[in-house]
């Protein structure tokens, strides 16, 4: 595991990859910052903004806000997974891998941990810049905004859906080989949320895809204040079964492709 993780950080795509996840998220930093702003010039003495011509609590929409400010950059992630596990084959180090390891399952599961332990720290990073970012902007207003437990809990699975998200991507390109495949089959998975095409046909088969659980999962149990948003496909528990299932799903499939496949 430790040789795994020295390979990742040493990987010129991963830091690359990296480096633009960073950037996205300190982007929504910045749009943190001016929603918080925002909010605050038209807030009355009832602690109420007007958004869309009618009030709404400016605390509910600041906590709503600095949950996504982790959870959106998180949508990227899939990229990450698929450039890690995609190295492996891009750079043929596969064989290298295998002769070190030979047993194949201890080396997908440690190549698994590895990948999670990376995306983990980044989405620690993630959640440390939102906490200064969104103290920045309640400072003046509602300090302890902050600290309230609805606001730690989002932003608490939202670290931890960057983690689960990069594992079933991770898994799924060591299963296709490919790098690029991998991320074109999460933007089909983010495609199908974003569309609700399933959703159409039937919710419980846009409950079982992983992007989707995630949203079921994340963003209805947070606080939020738009009472146009959709409905959820499932509930909090079902979603949360799904995002595991995937996540062993995707491992399980890596460990099986490998141990068919040459060294190659």
């Amino acid at each position: 595991m430790r040789s795994e993780l020295t390979k990742i950080v040493t990987l010129p795509s991963v830091w690359i990859t990296t480096g633009i996840l960073l950037a996205l998220s300190i982007y929504f930093q910045f749009l943190l910052t001016s929603s918080i702003h925002g909010y605050l010039e038209t807030l009355d003495a009832n602690g109420m903004h007007w958004w869309f011509r009618r009030p709404v609590p400016a605390d509910l929409s600041v906590m709503e806000d600095i949950g996504g400010a982790v959870f959106n950059p998180g949508i990227f992630f899939p990229v990450l997974g698929a450039v890690i596990a995609g190295a492996e084959f891009r750079t043929g180090q596969l064989g290298h891998s295998v002769l070190a390891v030979p047993d194949r399952v201890r080396l997908v599961l440690a190549k698994t941990v590895a990948a999670g332990l990376h995306a983990l720290a980044f989405g620690l990073l993630f959640a440390l810049m939102t906490l200064i970012s969104g103290y920045l902007g309640v400072k003046d207003w509602r300090p302890d905004l902050i600290w309230r437990p609805e606001v730690l809990a989002g932003i608490a699975g939202s670290v931890v859906f960057v983690v689960v998200i990069t594992l079933i991507t991770f898994g799924i390109t060591l299963v296709v080989r490919r790098t690029m495949i991998g991320i074109l089959i999460m933007m089909g998975f983010t495609a199908i949320l974003m569309t609700r095409a399933f959703y159409a046909i039937s919710p419980v088969l846009d409950a079982a895809m992983p992007i989707s659980a995630a949203r079921n999962l994340w963003l209805q149990a947070g606080t939020y204040t738009d009472v146009d948003r959709p409905a959820y496909s499932s509930t909090p528990a079902m979603a949360a079964l799904v995002l595991a299932g995937w996540v062993v799903i995707a491992v399980v499939g890596a460990v099986i492709a490998i141990q068919r496949r040459d060294a190659r």
